[in-house]
């Protein structure tokens, strides 16, 4: 398989349908009402107030919803087993998302903990804690890779920067930091990585620490830089930064999911690529191996848990009109 520059993902994903250009919709005070609901009311007020929210959402957030149907229709042709799409299933999408936000809260107030996590090839990230050596991790938006901070309860030496656009969420990120416990995760805001911010992250792993990004959404800026691979059965645009930046840092890949199954959240880790240096001549290959791995991994784990995609943005395009596909959803 090769896997070719995709032309056609940069005018699609540079006008108002990219990710990072969807507005950061809600109010401070709603946010900080759902807050005073959890302290004094639970999961079980939380959720009851969360309702209507998500309800809000689902009607206001068109784009959002075409993409829940796009994606739940690409996962019913790839995958039989997969419920045909509903409208009402939308909801339940929607649903599924905004459960996460309790997630968070409950993993940065200590209320979820080592032992509400199943860990699978644990031995990969306690080995290189062990050595002292530090890895980038590629992460993406399947799942809730904040229950990975239940981590740190029984690693006190694991030290992480997750490196993201967090524009589309200022507000909460900024209520969750008021309220959040002390942590060893950092939060690192970046649009474009320059030279010297590279060097920064160089230095971290040198020192055993750990880097994750996300390798599942075009970039903020230079949506041009993305590669055409087969994703859920179409050809789909993949971002080549985290991959090139990974190779350049020199330091081992991994890639970690979280999901959640039979009430239990499961963090899985893979080794995408030991610690090396790669000749010039050889790195187009290179990317394509790194690329086409971590795109088997997400498919592998989209399938296992298929109502925790959360890129509520179009991402397949049609490869001759450069627009969202237009399947209509069956009613």
């Amino acid at each position: 398989m090769s896997v070719d520059t995709d032309k056609s993902a940069n005018p699609s994903h540079s006008n108002s349908a990219h990710w990072a250009n969807v507005r950061e919709k809600g109010s401070v005070l709603g946010m900080h009402i759902l807050l005073m609901a959890y302290e004094y009311g639970g999961r079980w007020l939380f959720r009851f107030l969360l309702f209507p929210v998500v309800l809000f959402y689902f009607f206001c957030h068109p784009v959002a919803r075409r993409a829940s149907r796009q994606y739940r229709q690409r996962m019913q042709i790839f995958n039989p087993d997969f419920p045909a799409p509903r409208w009402w299933h939308g909801i339940r999408h929607f649903w599924g998302f905004a459960t996460t936000l309790l997630d968070k809260l409950e993993v940065w107030r200590e209320r979820i903990t080592r032992a509400d996590v199943c860990i699978h090839n644990g031995e990969i990230i306690d080995q290189l804690l062990a050595r002292g050596q530090g890895a980038v991790i590629l992460i993406s938006h399947l799942g809730n890779f904040e229950i990975c901070q239940a981590l740190s309860e029984d690693r006190p030496n694991l030290q992480l920067t997750v490196l993201q656009h967090t524009a589309h969420a200022q507000k909460f990120n900024r209520i969750l930091d008021r309220h959040s416990r002390e942590t060893r995760v950092e939060l690192m805001q970046v649009r474009d990585l320059d030279v010297g911010q590279a060097i920064h992250l160089s230095e971290r792993l040198s020192s055993g620490q750990f880097v994750a990004i996300s390798a599942d959404r075009i970039p903020v800026v230079n949506a041009e830089r993305s590669f055409s691979l087969p994703f859920l059965g179409r050809p789909t645009p993949f971002p080549t930064g985290p991959f090139i930046l990974a190779s350049a840092l020199q330091a081992p890949i991994l890639i970690v999911q979280c999901i959640k199954r039979q009430g239990r959240y499961h963090i899985s880790f893979e080794m995408l690529r030991e610690a090396s240096a790669v000749p010039r001549r050889e790195r187009s290959q290179h990317l394509e191996r790194l690329m086409s791995g971590y795109v088997r991994n997400l498919e592998k784990h989209c399938l296992m848990a298929p109502w925790q995609w959360y890129n509520f943005y179009p991402y397949w395009y049609d490869v001759e009109t450069n627009r969202p596909s237009t399947t209509q959803e069956r009613s």
